[in-house]
């Protein structure tokens, strides 16, 4: 048996061996930490200790080849990269000395000034003419008004008749403007003469024919330009744009636009413009206006009431928009400046004969279009 000194220097002897190994453990877990804490503070600039993974049996290789990289690379661990469609999105923030550049969310508005090649701006339109001391004239002026110059069909109601003329008969009527020395003016002539800028010849008219239709450009057009007049086409846009049978097409205005003739507006789709919202009311005027001008080269300045028919919020909207005058289809032949925008005009029927003709165009006794005494 063993004695019970020998025991006792037995576990004497075990538990100094035991104290030494812990010591000793703890001794080497104290370097490894310092050693991380250095490392951590060498690859990341941080003061705190990284992480420490204890590499399993095999890994000492790839432990000293992480250490490596943390190095080298200061971007997330691997083992923290998530997949591209888990990763949040950020918005890059501009350093204080970079220009804030705003991204709008709606297209920019349109310029107010149109711009030809080279960015060269547009002169603006002049403006209405007005009175010289408040003074101005009333002046008989024949404003001839026609639609079809062509024959009606066959099944032609009794509108589509009355608002036809006989291309033979059209001819026999500039034939004789032209033979008594009628000359053809404009309505930007009539605003000028009325407010005492410009002087009118012996005998003027104003030939207008309204809405576009084809014909207008196959029998009207060259009969005006046989005989060197100039007329005004009032134009329903839309019936343009859309190409509806029997008007003309956007060429054909053009062509009639650089030969001198004048085309202005008689609306988008040729409403009645009684009663109707203010909104509106721009938009078929305003909205013609603008699909003229980017067509014939220059802003008309001048409306056609659709079937004559309109108010005083119509009349508003013209004045607003710059226009310098509009026609009804009232008949008469004097026009001055407080009433330019309800110009009176003198229908063409398709009944009218040559001596009515010449009854309708007589200016009486003015002379230059200009009334006795004004």
């Amino acid at each position: 048996m063993t004695s019970f000194d020998e025991n006792s220097q037995w576990l004497e002897d075990r538990q100094e061996r035991n104290g030494c190994v812990g010591s000793l453990l703890v001794f080497v877990l104290l370097l490894f930490l310092m050693g991380a804490v250095i490392s951590g503070q060498r690859g990341t600039g941080e003061s705190g200790p990284a992480p420490v993974v204890a590499p399993a049996a095999g890994e000492t290789s790839a432990l000293s080849e992480a250490q490596a990289t943390s190095e080298r690379v200061e971007t997330t661990p691997p083992s923290l990269v998530l997949p591209a469609t888990l990763l949040p999105t950020f918005t890059a923030v501009p350093s204080p000395t970079a220009t804030a550049t705003k991204v709008p969310t709606l297209p920019p508005p349109l310029p107010t000034v149109t711009t030809v090649a080279g960015d060269v701006p547009v002169p603006a339109p002049p403006p209405l003419p007005t009175p010289q001391d408040n003074v101005s004239r009333t002046l008989k002026v024949p404003i001839l008004m026609y639609h079809y110059v062509s024959s009606p069909p066959e099944d032609a109601d009794v509108y589509r008749v009355d608002l036809s003329v006989e291309p033979a008969v059209f001819r026999e009527q500039m034939t004789y403007l032209a033979a008594n020395g009628y000359s053809t003016i404009d309505f930007y002539d009539l605003s000028l003469a009325i407010t005492g800028k410009l002087e009118l010849p012996p005998r003027p008219v104003i030939i207008t024919l309204d809405d576009g239709y084809v014909d207008n450009y196959h029998q009207a057009f060259p009969i005006l330009r046989e005989f060197g007049f100039k007329a005004t086409f009032f134009i329903v846009t839309e019936f343009i744009d859309n190409g509806y049978a029997g008007y003309m097409n956007w060429a054909m205005i053009e062509e009639m636009a650089a030969a001198g003739m004048r085309i202005e507006s008689h609306s988008k789709t040729h409403p009645d413009l009684r009663g109707q919202e203010h909104d509106y009311l721009v938009w078929q005027i305003l909205g013609s206006q603008e699909t003229l001008a980017a067509h014939v080269g220059y802003t008309p300045r001048y409306f056609s009431y659709p079937s004559g028919q309109y108010d005083e919020a119509t009349i508003a909207v013209l004045q607003a928009l710059d226009f310098w005058g509009a026609v009804t289809t009232h008949s008469g032949k004097e026009h001055g400046f407080n009433d330019r925008y309800e110009w009176t005009r003198l229908r063409v029927r398709y009944t009218t004969v040559l001596p009515e003709f010449v009854d309708l165009i007589d200016p009486g006794s003015a002379v230059g279009g200009r009334l006795p005494g004004t």
